[in-house]
């Protein structure tokens, strides 16, 4: 089983660490569609300048985590991905 010290270690890196985390994750369930599209892509420019998006991405996948822009890729983006055989 990986250790949490080497995912602890490459979060300090994220690029997304200097944003607000609302950004990512979005606020609740009120904003628009137009909204949540605009800040889902603001989210994964900012991923793509990430040099721990390889790391974010796996770290994402293999938790299988729910919410959120993770290594550039979005909630479903990530199910699909699974789905499909991708790790």
């Amino acid at each position: 089983m990986d250790t949490l010290i080497p995912e602890a270690e490459w979060r300090e890196s994220a690029a997304c660490l200097q944003y607000p985390a609302v950004l990512f994750f979005g606020q609740d369930d009120s904003e628009s569609p137009a909204e949540r599209r605009a800040r889902e892509a603001r989210a994964k420019r900012i991923c793509s300048t990430c040099s721990v998006r390889d790391e974010c991405l796996d770290y994402a996948l293999r938790t299988k985590e729910a919410y959120g822009i993770w290594g550039g890729l979005t909630e479903l983006e990530r199910k699909t991905r699974l789905r499909r055989g991708f790790l």
